[in-house]
């Protein structure tokens, strides 16, 4: 099957910035290949395979486990696809924190609060969650040495009050979730000294996930010309395959799930309402976050492929035609 030239030459730019290997000649019709060797898992930490989170099954692996979509993020983000958003922040503002407590807000993997203790950033580290699950993982990933500096928590922002100076916060995944976005904001604002560092990982693309338009004709377009192999729903058990994405039901949505992106499309106008943007990093994800749901597993032995859709990504991202669901960045408290 003939390549089309547009996606030759989205391969070309790809491996010329590192996203993916370059592709090798195509091979005539009836000869034979060796399979490559599966590329190293790029962009995780040292030591951490590519497995999947604690109950999902490695065929349903999200875009962010896939170690080629997880090293093209890195890349935008931090410029090289071995170096993660954590480490990238940790070692770039860390030594501006101006307090030696630090605040994280909803446990996740521990990577960014650890990173910053560390580095000498901050002395200690308190994690707020109000799941115990979450609370347990993210505690499990603090090595022995470190428990004493970093401590996760079951407990809520409205209530903790810091022993000492705060001198900066971690927000992951945690602002998408909250629908009194300002109040959240002024109590952040409130709980940080002057000069005081806002870390923010979300999600700020559209409220309740009402993609837009182009967003839906974007992914389905590539939908519509991916093998039929790769479209297989792997949350399904009947093999049916995925072939569009479509705007969920507001209705429904909300019902199913009420505090999943409430008000995530008003997160970047609030946060620089009442914060000053140090560095923020936009790194896509209005094509890959639907495009590769439920049907990442497929992926696993086409890491050019991955690689492409990335690039497709971030090249309708970059020339404005798509906004970005995803933001890495750092705030200031004035």
């Amino acid at each position: 099957m003939s390549v089309s030239p547009f996606v030759e030459r989205l391969r070309e730019h790809a491996a010329s910035v590192g996203a993916l290997p370059r592709t090798p000649a195509p091979v005539p019709e009836g000869e034979q290949r060796a399979q490559p060797e599966q590329p190293p898992a790029a962009g995780l930490a040292p030591g951490v395979a590519p497995t999947a989170a604690p109950g999902v099954a490695p065929n349903q692996l999200a875009f962010w486990q896939n170690p080629i979509a997880r090293a093209t993020i890195n890349r935008r983000i931090t410029g090289d696809p071995e170096l993660g958003p954590e480490t990238h922040f940790a070692r770039r503002h860390g030594p501006a924190i101006v307090a030696p407590h630090a605040l994280s807000l909803r446990a996740s993997d521990a990577k960014l609060e650890l990173a910053l203790v560390e580095a000498g950033s901050c002395e200690r580290l308190t994690g707020l969650d109000d799941d115990q699950g979450r609370v347990d993982f993210a505690s499990g990933r603090v090595p022995e040495p470190l428990r004493e500096r970093v401590r996760f928590q079951l407990g809520a922002l409205e209530q903790w009050q810091p022993p000492e100076p705060l001198g900066a916060v971690v927000c992951r995944s945690f602002l998408h979730r909250r629908e009194d976005l300002e109040a959240v904001l002024d109590r952040l604002a409130g709980l940080l000294e002057p000069g005081g560092l806002l870390f923010v990982e979300d999600f700020v693309g559209p409220a309740r996930f009402q993609w837009t338009d182009a967003q839906l004709q974007a992914i389905n377009r590539l939908l519509a010309r991916l093998p039929q192999e790769l479209l297989t729903d792997l949350s399904a058990s009947d093999g049916r395959r995925k072939h569009s994405v479509e705007r969920p039901d507001l209705a429904e949505r909300i019902a199913a799930t009420p505090h999943e992106a409430v008000r995530s499309d008003e997160i970047l106008p609030l946060l620089d309402e009442r914060f000053g943007r140090v560095e923020v990093c936009p790194y896509g994800g209005a094509v890959f976050h639907q495009l590769f749901s439920r049907v990442m597993g497929n992926f696993a032995g086409r890491p050019d492929l991955v690689g492409v859709l990335m690039e497709v990504d971030a090249l309708l991202t970059d020339a404005g035609v798509l906004p970005s669901d995803y933001v890495w960045g750092v705030w200031r408290r004035a």
